[in-house]
């Protein structure tokens, strides 16, 4: 069926709030179900499928909203062939603040148009650019992680990739800025789950110190595009910053710094929980650290682009496992341009719409003890993400799948490769089993992984 032309009216309407006629509930007056949700994602959908079916109704935060449990929901939301839902409204009410401008908040053409532009940052030739850089710092940074008193992995590999980040996109050094701009960014994503959403001064509120942060790396951003719109460099501000209009024009700073933040997020925020959970896991199932050591130490003294896929599986495995289990975004927020069936139940226009991810990556009738960490199900005698071609999606799918989801594919192995390498990692003697993690907005141990790393002679 071909797509209606959208104009730019829905994003002037109001959510409607009125599901009433489809099953479910939405908890705790203006809360909802967000405070279980953000102990226990899964658990929470799980009731709510169980009691209420595919399709429910519920509210998070103020908004009132529907589930759409399940791999054929998941198709119907990312795929959208008749350009039925929006995300830049989807995520308006909890992001738009801190996202506006970047990828995640634009639609259709629009979304298209700037996309396009910044696929140049993401062929083939940019990556093999981009792995020297990444295999360079992370060989530097964590083979000086035992020297330092009380090491917790999350707060290390956070500044270690947001370094990458820096290097790859913006193609600087942030040595003496790191420090400042992981705050900005720390306070920018707690800011997306404040409960009071006001940017009043002298409060000190989250959502506060969120829109600050976000200010900051605005300015900061902002103060390097001219300089970039004069160099040859290969990074992807700098392409970005020589890049034009359909009128001929360069895009106002402001632009080119708001792609700029969400995609240093993307980069370095959702590949530090991959390796903050891998690394986890890795410590508390040794044998299959050991099976990716030998791997890796097989493959030589660095990975090469051309590892990144046949030459490493079981990397590739553990990676898909890892994004299983802990999908960078549990949740894909949309909402209905017009009104539209899902599971037999009318569903407005102005309707929010959610599919699940992390529900759908632990679905027990499609995966094997679905909370066990287990990448040979994804190996080749098993391969249970194909049972249907939208099973698992942690990168999502269609137009707004992430653009950069190779380069993340690429960091997550370099740098565990040069961790596998240089060490034996373990867990302190009577950690919790399970440890407490936070799922939102990106997943990660509430104690920032306290890891016990030993030096291997080889290393």
């Amino acid at each position: 069926m071909k797509s209606a032309a959208v104009g730019q009216e829905y994003v002037l309407r109001k959510d409607n709030r009125n599901l009433n006629h489809i099953p479910g509930a939405y908890g705790l007056p203006y809360l909802g179900f967000m405070i279980p949700l953000l102990k226990d994602p899964y658990a929470v959908l799980k009731a709510h499928y169980d009691r209420y079916g595919a399709v429910s109704r519920s509210r998070l935060t103020g908004q009132n909203m529907v589930w759409a449990l399940g791999p054929e929901y998941n198709r119907e939301l990312v795929m959208d062939p008749q350009q039925l839902y929006s995300a830049r409204m989807g995520y308006d009410a909890p992001l738009g603040d801190f996202f506006s401008g970047g990828l995640l908040v634009r639609d259709f053409a629009e979304h298209k148009f700037h996309r396009r532009i910044m696929q140049s940052a993401f062929k083939t030739s940019s990556m093999q650019h981009y792995i020297h850089s990444v295999n360079t710092l992370a060989s530097r940074t964590t083979r000086e992680w035992p020297s330092l008193d009380g090491f917790h992995f999350y707060p290390q590999i956070k500044s270690l990739l947001l370094e990458i980040g820096a290097r790859v996109f913006v193609g600087v050094g942030l040595e003496s800025d790191i420090e400042h701009l992981n705050k900005a960014f720390l306070d920018m994503m707690a800011g997306t789950l404040a409960i009071i959403r006001k940017d009043w001064p002298g409060l000190g509120l989250t959502y506060r110190r969120g829109m600050e942060g976000r200010r900051a790396l605005e300015r900061y951003f902002e103060g390097l595009v001219p300089a970039k719109r004069n160099d040859d460099g290969m990074d992807m501000m700098s392409h970005f910053s020589r890049e034009r209009s359909e009128d001929g024009e360069l895009y106002p700073d402001k632009v080119v710094a708001d792609h700029l933040i969400f995609l240093l997020l993307a980069a370095h925020d959702t590949t530090t929980s991959a390796l903050t959970m891998g690394s986890y896991y890795l410590a508390r199932h040794p044998e299959w650290q050991d099976r990716l050591r030998a791997e890796v130490l097989s493959l030589g003294d660095t990975l090469n682009y051309e590892d990144m896929g046949q030459n490493a599986p079981l990397l590739e495995q553990t990676f898909h496992e890892i994004l299983r289990m802990h999908p960078p975004v549990p949740q894909m927020m949309r909402r209905t341009i017009r009104e539209t069936e899902l599971g037999g139940y009318r569903v407005p226009a102005d309707s929010m719409v959610a599919i699940s991810p992390i529900f759908c990556h632990r679905m027990p009738e499609y995966w094997k003890e679905p909370h066990s960490f287990d990448p040979d199900r994804f190996g080749p005698e098993r391969q249970e993400h194909k049972q249907h071609p939208y099973l698992w999606v942690p990168f999502g799918g269609g137009a707004h799948k992430c653009i950069g989801l190779h380069f993340a594919d690429m960091l997550f192995k370099c740098v565990l490769a040069e961790m596998l390498r240089n060490f034996r990692f373990s867990l302190p003697a009577g950690y919790a089993d399970p440890p407490a993690i936070m799922h939102f907005p990106f997943a990660k141990l509430m104690d920032d992984l306290p890891l016990r790393l030993e030096r291997l002679s080889h290393g």
